[in-house]
């Protein structure tokens, strides 16, 4: 979650005057002078308002000359860190603001934004380590020359894919099916990936996940009507994923609510894409005839074929 800028930065500042504090108990001869300073400070800023003659102010930037150095030596002989008197900002370009002077994001917001969206994603272990430079054709090489040239062509649909959406004029979704392990997972991680780096919103759940929250957001009455943030990105975000369609126990509220989602995303010109073990022929009497068509005829729909990576990687080991 992003953080209370205004918070963080007077929790920076009494974390700061706490410092002082102790260093002054230690050394109350740095307090005495300190309060000399401020002091001096305050009658050159009488001074200033009274529009006195700058003879009036010579003695006073005197004092505060000598004051100084009699500072600066203070703290070579104590060995303190000047330091120790300023605030600890984590971004010191920007003082923890978050904003430039000129109105721009300075880049520790834009990454704790991107941290926020990876957060909330639902990528977990390996999936956040998964991208395009990691899809490993030679898995599929590997099996037949045939499947690797193929494989090299829906790596490059998945990126494809990814930049239109990036750019906000993808209109079409992806389907990925075919058989456990063969790379569906990693292909869909490598599209997230890729957006939530660069700033876009993704939902990324198993289909499972995806019915409880909108059961729980439609009949826990202790929600008193508020909508949870998941259930908002489900119609929102920039990109949606759902994994593993197929392996819930299909019911009518199931294959209700799955209609609902295609059909919202579908309305709202926002893609969708899903990853199945399920072969086509199987979608139409799992979930119906409407949610079958408009997933299929709407998406490119992509076989992945082979032997499971998984087990591949499992003999080699």
């Amino acid at each position: 979650m992003v953080i209370d800028r205004d918070t963080k930065r007077l929790q920076k500042k009494a974390e700061r005057d706490r410092r002082v504090e102790e260093v002054y108990g230690r050394y109350p001869e740095l307090a005495e002078l300190d309060r000399q300073l401020r002091d001096v400070g305050v009658r050159l800023l009488k001074w200033a308002v009274s529009k006195a003659g700058e003879e009036a102010a010579t003695p006073l930037n005197e004092e505060r000359a000598v004051l100084a150095r009699a500072r600066e030596e203070l703290f070579a002989r104590l060995n303190i860190a000047p330091a120790v008197f300023e605030v600890q900002w984590d971004c010191p370009q920007c003082q923890d603001r978050g904003w430039s002077a000129f109105g721009e994001k300075c880049a520790c917001l834009v990454q704790e934004e991107i941290d926020d969206l990876f957060a909330s994603s639902g990528l977990t272990g390996e999936m956040l380590a998964q991208n395009f430079a990691t899809f490993d054709l030679s898995w599929y090489q590997g099996q037949s020359a045939r499947l690797g040239e193929k494989m090299a062509q829906v790596l490059a649909l998945g990126q494809d894919f990814a930049d239109q959406v990036l750019q906000g004029v993808r209109r079409q979704n992806l389907l990925f099916y075919g058989g456990v392990g063969t790379g569906k997972t990693h292909l869909s991680s490598a599209i997230a990936n890729h957006l939530l780096t660069r700033g876009k919103t993704v939902v990324y759940r198993t289909i499972s996940q995806i019915i409880t929250s909108i059961y729980t957001a439609k009949f826990d009455f202790q929600n008193q009507g508020r909508q949870p943030a998941l259930i908002t990105g489900l119609r929102q975000a920039d990109l949606v994923i759902i994994d593993d369609l197929g392996s819930e126990k299909t019911t009518e509220f199931v294959a209700t609510e799955l209609f609902e989602l295609v059909n919202d995303r579908l309305r709202l010109e926002r893609p969708l894409l899903v990853s199945t073990n399920l072969s086509l022929a199987e979608l139409p009497a799992r979930y119906g005839l409407r949610t079958a068509d408009r997933l299929i005829t709407r998406s490119i729909c992509v076989e992945f074929e082979g032997t499971s990576i998984r087990q591949l990687k499992a003999v080699l080991n």
